[in-house]
């Protein structure tokens, strides 16, 4: 029976609705791993394609390399403005199989060169939120945040495979990072073939198509005018902000093989806890988001995450309980960093009109990306000269300035109708 009530969107079945958020979960788990997949093993990179090098110079080349690979995700522009012009269904398989095909590649690399360029290709498709326009744009109104932290904690699945896939593939007896890509290869493959021939394009993307939405096809400049406004720029700021410090997630694994307190079976399980710091900081955002709104979640945890930075480099010194210590700090700096990132995509679906939303979105990840690329190049300049740990300090404090900005500027959003904005 169709349901036509606020709860399920027009011309979706109760069944196809949960249907399709369980296809999103296993679109997000992929997602996630190949996210966690490149960051897990930055000193099996190094030991393989730059052991010829001293510490900080191989750490600078190999944060040098990373930071021309991001370059690729910077075509999550053109991928989100494809949503809003051929669709999302298309656009989501094609993402899905991209990230399966680019993993093949990646573990054919034999140098460091084309480690770099298989990684620029994964980035191009892995940056994609084509999935949280699907899950914004299907569930009601006051349910979005929910349904968003729903399929969150489904992904987290992915997350926990990579520690999973670490203790099995990477011990202090061997090292075989490439088995660790078989996963997203397999799934990628079937998950594409399932999104083409089971799921339906969006009911708010169907109305544009209709015309009960105008704009059928916009053009990138139409849409772009639409993104002019005071808000939407501190969310580009912002995102600019985390794309700096993803340089932790990129680099902290090999900082932390470094320390001469921690040994291989501890780098997994410091994995592992970082998955379920990330578990945790879903989990809060879900609940949360939708009762205190989300800018207190935005005040949280930007104040949260450069604490926890500085406090996991502080204990990787420690003599005493180092692997405790650093659990509690990186699972901390997991939890707040996937927060701010889920808070802040679901802030620009809120702020953006349905015919420009993927436009928006893209516009978004551009300037995350931009600020990835920035932060591995200050990275690799400060680490040839400072060491790694400093860098990754300095780029932390910025996002300290977070709370009084989204006090000045940002709206609340909470409980918007999407077909209002």
């Amino acid at each position: 029976m169709t349901e036509t009530n606020d709860t399920i969107p027009v011309q979706r079945t109760k069944a196809y609705f949960m249907y399709m958020i369980f296809i999103i979960i296993l679109v997000t788990i992929l997602d996630t791993y190949i996210t966690m997949f490149p960051v897990v093993i930055p000193s099996k990179i190094i030991e393989e394609f730059l052991s010829d090098y001293p510490t900080n110079v191989a750490t600078s080349i190999y944060a040098l390399c990373v930071a021309i690979a991001s370059i690729g995700m910077y075509m999550i522009l053109l991928n989100q403005f494809l949503a809003d012009r051929v669709g999302r269904k298309l656009m989501l398989a094609i993402t899905v199989f991209g990230m399966a095909g680019s993993s093949l590649l990646l573990i054919t690399a034999t140098n460091i060169v084309q480690y770099t360029i298989y990684l620029f290709m994964l980035y191009v498709f892995f940056s994609s939120d084509i999935w949280l326009i699907y899950v914004n744009e299907e569930s009601p109104s006051d349910k979005r945040a929910f349904w968003t932290n729903i399929v969150l904690v489904g992904s987290l699945v992915g997350a926990v495979l990579v520690p999973i896939f670490r203790f099995i593939f990477i011990t202090e007896t061997s090292s075989n990072w490439r088995g660790m890509a078989l996963f997203p290869i397999i799934m990628g493959i079937l998950l594409g073939l399932i999104i083409l021939f089971t799921i339906k394009e969006t009911s708010k993307y169907e109305q544009i198509k209709e015309g009960k939405i105008k704009d059928i096809k916009p053009s990138f400049r139409e849409n772009v005018k639409k993104l002019k406004f005071s808000q939407f720029y501190l969310i580009l700021f912002l995102s600019f902000l985390l794309g700096l410090n993803f340089a932790f997630f990129s680099l902290g694994e090999s900082l932390v093989s470094n320390s001469a307190y921690l040994n291989e079976n501890d780098i997994n399980i410091i994995v592992l806890m970082m998955a379920l710091g990330s578990v945790i900081g879903y989990l809060t955002t879900g609940l949360l988001a939708d009762k205190i709104g989300r800018k207190p979640l935005l005040y949280i945890f930007s104040i949260i995450f450069p604490i926890a930075i500085i406090f996991t480099i502080m204990s990787l010194n420690s003599p005493n309980n180092t692997l405790i210590l650093v659990c509690i700090g990186a699972s901390l700096a997991n939890l707040s960093y996937w927060g701010l990132i889920t808070i802040t995509g679901i802030i620009t679906i809120e702020l953006i009109p349905t015919e420009a939303r993927g436009t928006g979105s893209g516009v978004r990840g551009l300037f995350r990306a931009a600020g990835i690329t920035s932060g591995l190049l200050i990275c690799a300049l400060i680490t040839y000269f400072y060491g790694l740990a400093i860098s990754l300090v300095l780029l932390s404090v910025f996002i300290f300035i977070t709370p009084p900005l989204v006090y000045f500027i940002l709206k609340e959003t909470k409980g918007v109708d999407l077909a209002e904005v």
